[in-house]
């Protein structure tokens, strides 16, 4: 185990768990609420801080269900979180958290974000934006269902309007609707958890590996907990070395910033794109270029989670089996773009070892956030496309402009960034003057040697939340 000097003892107890940890449920409920009578409501939420899955039972109860726990199979996690209106409705200054997406309606930006406000099903305003979220997750879907029967039922009598409410769960194989593996690239959490001696949060490689000081498993890069937890150092130009303190007011230590994306995906849209620009691709280039192979791309990985950067002509169970070689690899030695085009999307989110028109590579850290996504809707089949499927996407963080914006509009929808012109991310990116995206395929001497574009929309943002996930303490606090 090699923990660096400066990692901090973290809060276990006081933090809500799907942020460092992450409930990884089969199921997932969202229930949003309106606060129409705060007096009346504020018991019942000072109650919640006796019921909110905190870290230390989270990694508890992750621990035990590897271990086969049956007791975990009906066991019920729940987190929360608030929108600026829902902080202000408790009398609490929302304007003291700083960050100045947290003070709109996600629809109020849908235009910088590439979305269309018409699209919206949730957070279109401020009265269509939850005053409360709730986060309930569970193998079990029967006792899901009843778990959130009754929450509603209690929040009904506390005075709180129920406005929104969506259930997600895993698909077979853990891939997301268009067919690919996902939630296999996070990044590691440094810290410490309570204990004689104190346990990193993130697990580690071997002290006798050189790369432990930075990686948890291999591929895993280990980032200080400040970028998503309030109170604690943040990630710093050297990533062994503790950044400034992520600061706010005092009753937000312990708390995080949590985005919501409501994503439907068109995934008959997806594949026709796959299908028609993959012939048009043969006929240009001269060699056979499969649907297959441009979706490999296209996401940067074949859908088993093999990276193309790695095993460019097809999956590799060797590797998509392994889960310490899924993620240990960069782009350094495919400066060109040859083998992962720069448009690919995990490519375009997370440019690994190279610079980037925001610095060196360590600087990429900073900007990553911690993902806690699961897709919603039936699993896709001929005869279905106009069921509603997609993915919740939830993501943690310190700061919603240096981290989802950055991550959003400065590198997934800009066809310039984050390392040169050539093309969007094709995959969940958008063009915010809703004109064609595109991308190129390069030469090895960088010169273009195909360029395709559409203007189909196959992940279509339908609403969301910039929302404060608070501490336990902070719910003890209502009731006093």
């Amino acid at each position: 185990m090699t923990v660096l000097a400066g990692e901090p003892d973290l809060e276990a107890e006081e933090i809500q768990g799907n942020v460092l940890r992450g409930f990884d449920t089969n199921h997932q409920e969202l229930l949003g609420f309106t606060l129409d009578d705060p007096p009346a409501a504020r018991p019942w939420l000072a109650g919640l801080a006796d019921r909110i899955a905190s870290l230390e039972r989270v990694h508890d109860y992750r621990l035990r269900r590897t271990a086969g726990d049956p007791a975990t199979t009906t066991e019920v996690l729940v987190n929360a979180a608030f929108s600026r209106r829902g902080l202000d409705a408790l009398e609490l200054r929302g304007t003291d958290v700083g960050d100045g997406f947290f003070n709109l309606a996600m629809g109020s930006l849908a235009g910088s974000l590439g979305d269309r406000r018409e699209d919206y099903v949730i957070g279109r305003d401020r009265e269509s934006t939850p005053d409360l979220l709730l986060l309930l997750g569970c193998q079990e879907d029967e006792t899901l269902t009843a778990a959130s029967r009754l929450f509603q039922e209690e929040a009904g009598a506390a005075g709180l309007r129920r406005i929104y409410q969506e259930r997600g769960h895993l698909l077979p194989g853990e891939v997301e609707h268009f067919g690919y593996r996902d939630g296999i690239s996070q990044v590691g959490p440094r810290g410490l958890l309570p204990g004689d001696p104190p346990q990193p949060l993130t697990l580690r490689l071997d002290p006798s590996d050189p790369r432990s000081v930075l990686e948890g498993e291999r591929g895993q890069r280990l980032v200080w907990p400040g970028q998503f937890v309030f109170g604690y150092a943040t990630q710093g130009e050297d990533p062994i070395t503790p950044g400034p303190i992520a600061t706010g007011t005092d009753w937000m230590r312990n708390g995080s910033l949590l985005v919501f994306r409501r994503l439907r995906q068109d995934v008959a849209a997806f594949r026709q794109f796959l299908a028609e620009t993959a012939q048009e691709l043969t006929g240009r280039l001269g060699l056979t270029v499969t649907d297959r192979d441009l979706g490999a791309q296209v996401v940067g990985r074949w859908e088993d989670g093999t990276p193309v950067t790695l095993s460019p002509e097809g999956p590799d169970p060797a590797i998509s089996g392994d889960p310490r070689l899924l993620n240990t690899f960069g782009y350094a030695a495919d400066a060109q773009g040859q083998r992962c085009p720069f448009f690919a999307h995990i490519r375009k989110v997370n440019p690994r070892d190279l610079q980037t028109d925001q610095g060196p590579a360590t600087r990429t850290l900073q900007f990553q956030m911690l993902r806690r996504g699961i897709p919603y809707g039936p699993h896709f089949e001929p005869g279905t496309e106009a069921e509603d499927r997609g993915l919740l996407f939830l993501a943690y963080q310190t700061s919603f402009m240096n981290q989802f914006q950055l991550l959003n509009k400065l590198w997934m929808n800009n066809s310039r960034a984050p390392e040169k012109e050539a093309g969007h991310d094709l995959l969940v990116g958008q063009d915010e003057l809703g004109g064609a995206r595109f991308g190129a395929l390069l030469d090895p001497l960088g010169n273009e040697r195909a360029r395709f574009a559409t203007r189909a929309r196959w992940v279509v943002p339908t609403g969301g939340a910039f929302l404060f996930s608070p501490s336990l303490g902070f719910f003890r606090r209502l009731a006093g």
